[in-house]
């Protein structure tokens, strides 16, 4: 499956998928790579159903939630439908404080920044970034995010600052850091595309 999607031959890939689903119904990460594979290749309404059935069967699934997130991006409705996942993940972060799933809570508030930079609130993100940076100063997720942004606002020399916190922090191959990587240079291209956006409604 790993070469297939190396070599971009994604519907093949996804037929792995469907036969790893079928020889481990329970495994729950292969829905959410089936899913994942469908959106990259442009098919988000059903990337979309996907991950909705996935949400149906685990609410606090953060990962889900991320690719709903990642396939209204593209839509031409962008910001209606990102405002709908936002009340969704709103209702979910309230379950997870009463639960006290703390962890789950955290990832949560990193996915609402995420896509307050997809609408283009910097201001609003570092902000949540700040926050999740005074409840828990070693974690390396904020700092990457907060580089990215101060990037996007050319602030140079606040950007290394803070990719320097993060290569600190970060373990040496960890799996989750090359992950989220990915997952930040796709938030920078849809904030370059938001930027450009932008300049075309002062343009006219």
């Amino acid at each position: 499956m790993e070469l297939k999607v190396r070599s971009q031959k994604l519907p093949e890939a996804i037929e792995i998928v469907d036969r790893l689903i079928a020889l481990e119904p329970e495994e729950r990460d292969l829905p959410l790579l089936k899913a994942h594979f469908q959106n990259y290749m442009g098919d988000a309404e059903t990337a979309k159903q996907g991950f909705q059935e996935i949400l149906e069967r685990d609410p606090f699934c953060v990962e889900a939630y991320h690719g709903l997130v990642m396939a209204a991006s593209q839509s031409e409705s962008s910001h209606e439908e990102l405002d709908g996942i936002l009340k969704r993940v709103e209702g979910a972060m309230e379950m997870c404080k009463k639960a006290k799933k703390k962890e789950d809570l955290r990832d949560f508030k990193l996915l609402v920044a995420q896509i307050r930079v997809i609408e283009g609130k910097y201001e609003e993100a570092l902000k949540i970034y700040d926050e999740l940076v005074k409840e828990e100063p070693r974690d390396f997720r904020p700092y990457l995010c907060q580089g990215i942004i101060y990037t996007l606002l050319r602030k140079k020399d606040e950007a290394e600052k803070h990719f320097q916190k993060y290569r600190r922090l970060v373990p040496k191959g960890h799996p989750y850091a090359r992950y989220f990587e990915e997952n930040m240079m796709a938030m920078k291209i849809f904030g370059q595309m938001e930027e450009s956006k932008r300049r075309g409604s002062f343009k006219s």
